[in-house]
């Protein structure tokens, strides 16, 4: 039997997670998730907008790719006779145009929210997982469920204590505000209003780990559970003032944007508790799912790898090309440089995570090495063959790190 759960809490960071090494906003279901699963450290998204990373779950390509196949991962699911169902409260995602080969597909429109939720179980993103948990209950055999949150790109409707744990003495309370917060800052932006919209952020992190939590302890009492894949990410993160922007204002794709988790939880927790450093992509997971149901095929054109097949060595992943209409990225194990039109930013990593310390004007020799690596991943990309990327440049030891 072959059974696959995947969650997508859509604008989830990374950085705001305990596994992650958040310490401030406690997360304790997500770090018993953690604890049974294997963590990517570095996944990163391919672009700011759902329809090319979508596009890139689903496909199997990458989403600079030219080549998207009118045909993805339901679709194949579908030919092999393993059932797809997905469930969204996003019309985004439920008229997309590889969500055709889903045999089902359940989307619950919105509800207006003008004030927080009185307690948790009033949320929108409450009523969502309910819905997952009662089609679980009544599936069987082999299955597929997809369940895409809006979450923190909907409504940030948790409940105003949530908000509330996270003011300390002498503290302002925060805003009471659902509506996500998208504007630049300004140049004598109050620091109180802005810790305010941290603490709500914090609070809707708050709420998606209590029903994370509350959808696991559920899906336990479920036959078969313990044979389930589960895999736990995110298709984009939510900038919360880093470089000036609070929301997504436009298409810029620094770390707060493109760092999302993932959690992938094999059965009989093989692979628990381990912390892969390699960095993956949201093709990564279409051919991870295609190997879990046994429908990977050689001869189909793909770009990502298989989860399983890092975690085994199989394969190596030591960068990515993030893309938007007038930016792209590149994140190596040493190194994130951000381009738009002729501007180039550049930083160190790992050590600089949040992309704060800018360093290109010390690493001008760099630069042309960089954006021929990002070149030269798009033209393999283009056309599906991980073949043609040449190792990377020895650039680390060019600072001496």
């Amino acid at each position: 039997m072959r059974r696959a759960i995947v969650l997508v809490f859509d604008r989830l960071s990374a950085g705001f997670l305990g596994p992650y090494g958040n310490t401030w906003a406690e997360t304790p279901r997500f770090n018993r998730l953690a604890a049974e699963s294997a963590v990517f450290e570095f996944a990163l998204s391919d672009s700011p907008d759902l329809q090319p990373t979508y596009g890139a779950f689903w496909s199997g390509w990458h989403a600079c790719s030219r080549r998207q196949p009118a045909e993805g991962l339901p679709h194949r699911l579908a030919a092999a006779g393993v059932p797809a169902t997905l469930i969204t409260d996003s019309s985004e995602i439920a008229h997309h145009p590889l969500g055709g080969g889903f045999q089902e597909c359940v989307l619950l429109p919105p509800r207006p929210c003008e004030h927080a939720a009185k307690d948790v179980n009033r949320t929108q993103l409450a009523g969502l997982m309910l819905d997952a948990l009662q089609w679980l209950e009544r599936a069987s055999g082999d299955y597929l469920l997809w369940l895409h949150a809006r979450a923190l790109n909907g409504p940030w409707d948790a409940p105003l204590e949530l908000r509330h744990q996270f003011v300390e003495e002498e503290d302002p309370l925060p805003p009471d505000f659902v509506t996500p917060p998208v504007r630049r800052m300004t140049e004598d932006e109050d620091p109180d209003r802005l810790l305010g919209i941290h603490q709500a952020y914090a609070g809707q992190i708050g709420l998606i780990d209590q029903c994370l939590g509350a959808f696991l302890d559920a899906c336990a009492a479920l036959p078969g559970w313990e044979e389930t894949l589960l895999l736990v990410t995110s298709p984009r993160g939510y900038p919360l003032g880093e470089h000036g922007r609070l929301g997504p204002v436009d298409d810029c794709i620094f770390g707060e944007t493109l760092h999302v988790p993932c959690l992938i939880r094999y059965p009989h927790q093989w692979h628990a508790m381990t912390r892969n450093l390699q960095i993956v992509q949201p093709s990564d997971l279409q051919a991870t799912l295609a190997q879990w149901f046994e429908v990977a095929d050689e001869t189909y054109p793909h770009w990502g790898v298989s989860l399983a097949d890092l975690l085994e060595r199989r394969v190596h992943s030591d960068r990515a090309v993030a893309v938007s209409a007038s930016c792209h990225a590149l994140r190596t194990e040493d190194w994130f440089l951000h381009a738009q039109g002729d501007r180039v930013a550049l930083y160190a990593k790992p050590d600089d995570r949040w992309e704060a310390n800018e360093v290109a004007v010390r690493c001008q020799d760099l630069i042309p090495e960089l954006q021929q690596v990002i070149r030269d991943f798009q033209q393999a990309a283009a056309v599906g063959d991980r073949r043609r990327l040449a190792p990377l440049p020895e650039i680390s030891t060019a600072t001496g790190r």
